[in-house]
């Protein structure tokens, strides 16, 4: 006679300590300088992106009733988390802090009230144009090259823009025309080599 007993019966449960050990990332390796660095970067774009749907959700829902405390309600939602952020947390490592949030969020309200929507969403054109860390700290520098680029002016050159021209300009790369002093010359006479005008055979006494 067949058991009717699920497959699920005999698989052991797991132990409440091993499983808030999986959850909370305990298991997971120590973490290197590099991988460090690397969440830091997922952290900003995280919040970057984030921060704009705050800013964008928040004026989409401003003309409807009780707007305000929708878009609270939604904020609140995006803080506490969720499912992914929970797997995000448990297989890299990573736990967004909600003032990141906060701040890459008023960023994005300080770059719309400066220069409006349309440059503000220029900055999702390349990636290199994208808001970096410090631009999240301190939105002086990105407003202001934006309203250079509304004025039609050129924007200070940051450091990406002088790499840059010193590439274009051939300054990173070795010059292969430039004579080399270390290199040997094939002109010059070589002084253990025999004379050509030197007679053949024993000399003369």
């Amino acid at each position: 006679m067949r058991s009717r007993t699920s497959p699920r019966a005999w698989i052991p449960p797991i132990p409440r300590k091993l499983r808030a050990a999986i959850e909370g990332g305990a298991l997971l390796p120590a973490q290197t300088e590099a991988q460090r660095e690397a969440l830091t970067r997922l952290e900003n774009l995280i919040a970057t992106i984030d921060g704009w749907v705050d800013v964008v959700t928040g004026q989409a829902i401003a003309r409807l009733p009780d707007g305000a405390r929708l878009a609270e309600a939604a904020r609140r939602r995006r803080a506490v988390g969720g499912p992914a952020e929970d797997a995000l947390g448990a297989l890299v490592g990573l736990k967004l802090r909600p003032r990141r949030l906060r701040e890459a969020s008023a960023m994005w309200q300080a770059v719309t009230d400066a220069v409006g929507i349309a440059a503000r969403d220029t900055l999702w054109d390349y990636p290199d144009l994208m808001p970096l860390s410090s631009d999240i700290d301190d939105p002086s520098a990105l407003i202001e090259r934006l309203q250079a680029l509304q004025r039609g002016e050129t924007p200070a050159a940051d450091e990406f823009d002088e790499a840059l021209a010193r590439l274009l300009d051939g300054e990173d790369f070795p010059n292969d025309d430039a004579p080399n002093d270390d290199a040997p010359n094939d002109d010059a006479p070589n002084k253990d080599a025999p004379e050509d005008d030197a007679p053949e055979g024993p000399t003369p006494v």
